[in-house]
């Protein structure tokens, strides 16, 4: 038995050519107009954007199968060589690891080597496994073993990446229970169908139920930003200047920020981030009191025909009702990634990073904002030739949460 379990395992590199898992991970974008949402997207999806701007109008999801070659990428998503991956990712200046990613590396592991064990040039060797990718070695590398550092192979992820309309605090609602499709028929809709279909012009955060995109099932959020203050040419008059919303609390570490344009999508991160959270407690709370309801069946018909002639049923239900009124308060969401309940995980995305107008102070804002909210940073530019490290960030933290909630489960 003990020779079994060190014996390494070998697959064949037709078992890596396709996702391991059948579900895509769901990840949304969310920004300010010309932040560069739909760009990030096209040039992770196509490997080129146009530099052209068109606005999105409406939420379109577009199904990825994410292949991570370059070295940086599968550096990230490497869970085997801590002191390797880690000392590569602290010199980048343009990458923040969130705590979760950080406190990974910090766990005492002891660095593995795949073992050499076969002779077929067809047959891989697995480095670690979790429910989203294999990272293995060809049986035949000749830096397995070597000093120099060699990031695993990783086989493709399927990631579902959700591009939204710019964000506007005017027409965003932060929660719904029901979307609201307008291209029902005529059997569904009845008379309201009678009339001419109008255009629903509020865009929901999170969705509950019903045909949305922005569901519940969503396994993280990217928050997009622009370092260029501003693409619009200067006016001749004075243009009214719009506040920063402040810090909550006034807390030191979020930086104070000097007026900007109105238009400036650094200013939208906070207000992005309270009507998320806001959206999420509703969703918690909604899901909550959807159990309550079918665990106390207080309306249900069968059982009111069997207690309708029992007065001490009827105060029964009368005190259920009265409990779930009590319970319309709304949970706060979990700031532990260990558990299940806590919202997806956020990771801010700074881009045109070194473009001519970009600002410093912008991209040093927003790395001090990223650590106030306990999230992750990567500052990028669409002009160069990869950038699927925001793709890789993301994807290792969902994978330590994962571990975190599996570890939290088996001790419970």
């Amino acid at each position: 038995m003990t020779s079994l379990l060190k014996k390494p395992l070998v697959l064949y590199k037709e078992d890596v050519h396709s996702p391991i898992h059948e579900n895509p991970l769901r990840i949304a974008f969310l920004g300010g107009p010309k932040s560069g949402k739909s760009s990030t997207i096209a040039k992770l999806t196509m490997g080129t954007f146009t530099e052209t701007h068109y606005p999105t109008h409406q939420i379109q999801p577009i199904l990825h199968n994410f292949a991570p070659t370059s070295f940086s990428a599968r550096c990230i998503l490497d869970e085997v060589e801590i002191e390797s991956s880690l000392g590569y990712l602290s010199k980048q200046p343009n990458i923040v690891l969130s705590p979760v990613i950080y406190q990974s590396y910090a766990k005492p592991k002891v660095p593995k080597k795949p073992v050499n064990g076969g002779s077929s040039s067809q047959e891989l060797i697995v480095n670690s496994k979790n429910p989203y990718y294999i990272s293995y070695f060809e049986n035949n590398d000749n830096n397995i073993g070597n000093s120099g550092y060699v990031p695993p192979q990783v086989s493709p992820i399927l990631i579902d990446l959700i591009d939204t309309p710019s964000f506007d605090p005017k027409r965003v609602v932060p929660f719904l229970e029901a979307s609201m499709y307008v291209k029902l028929s005529k059997e569904i809709l009845h008379n309201l169908a009678n009339e001419p279909r109008k255009a629903v012009s509020t865009n929901p955060l999170l969705v509950a139920s019903g045909a949305s995109e922005m569901n519940g099932n969503i396994d993280g959020y990217f928050f997009v930003y622009s370092a260029v203050p501003s693409y619009h040419p200067p006016s001749y008059e004075e243009k009214e200047l719009v506040p920063v919303p402040s810090p909550p609390n006034n807390d030191p570490n979020i930086p104070t920020l000097e007026q900007l344009p109105g238009d400036d999508t650094f200013n939208l991160l906070s207000i992005m981030k309270g009507a998320l959270d806001e959206a999420w407690k509703e969703y918690t709370s909604f899901k909550i009191r959807w159990s309550q309801g079918q665990e106390h069946d207080i309306f249900s018909f069968k059982r009111a025909l069997k207690t309708l002639w029992k007065e001490k049923n009827l105060l029964e239900n009368d005190n259920m009702k009265d409990e779930l009124k009590k319970r319309l308060k709304l949970e706060s969401n979990s700031l532990d990634p260990s558990d299940p309940d806590c919202p997806p995980p956020i990771w801010i995305i700074c881009t045109h990073s070194d473009n001519q107008l970009a600002s410093p102070k912008l991209i040093e804002n927003g790395i001090k904002v990223a650590k106030f909210w306990k999230c992750g940073f990567v500052a990028i530019d669409n002009m160069d030739d990869d950038v699927d490290d925001v793709l890789a960030l993301l994807m290792r933290e969902i994978v330590e949460r994962k571990k975190l909630q599996k570890g939290k489960k088996k001790i419970s």
